[in-house]
């Protein structure tokens, strides 16, 4: 099982792989509005908080041998549904930062694979609120689209 994270206005890919929004519930080719938007309003009810399901630790690395753990979102199936959050073991890569990496394969323990407007590559998993958060030089610690997770960009 294996996952894509975005940052920097890109998107997460679940682990399922299934990485496209579009749709009836995303932006288009749902038909969109008359203003030419693509964006179908669902009118939801207030929604309730994401569910988080956590298995493992992203900088502890408490998964069993040969696997990592990684961040995932699972995006809604059914309109008005919520994201799912959370972290999962897999088999660990050997991808480091900018590592070419696959539908979320690759990328060694403590990186992440990232979709972003430039390519799809690792990044190393920081501490977004820690004092020494760990990135390269010439990188900054900045979140990614799953609450409480940041990477090296």
């Amino acid at each position: 099982m294996v996952l894509f994270l975005v940052a920097c206005g890109g998107k997460a890919i679940p682990p399922d792989g299934t990485g496209d929004d579009s749709g009836i519930y995303g932006r288009g080719p749902d038909g969109g509005g008359a203003d030419g938007n693509g964006f179908v309003d669902p009118h939801c009810p207030d929604a309730a908080p994401p569910e988080v399901d956590e298995t493992c630790n992203v900088f502890t690395q408490n998964c069993g041998a040969g696997e990592a753990c990684y961040p995932f979102n699972i995006p809604p199936k059914k309109a008005c549904q919520s994201e799912v959050y959370g972290t999962f073991c897999a088999q660990v890569g050997s991808g480091t930062q900018g590592s070419a990496c696959d539908n979320g394969a690759g990328c060694a323990a403590g990186f992440v694979c990232l979709i972003t407007g430039a390519n799809t590559s690792c990044a190393k998993m920081c501490d977004l609120g820690g004092t020494a958060h760990g990135c390269p030089d010439g990188f900054v610690c900045e979140p990614i689209d799953i609450p409480g997770f940041a990477a090296c960009l």
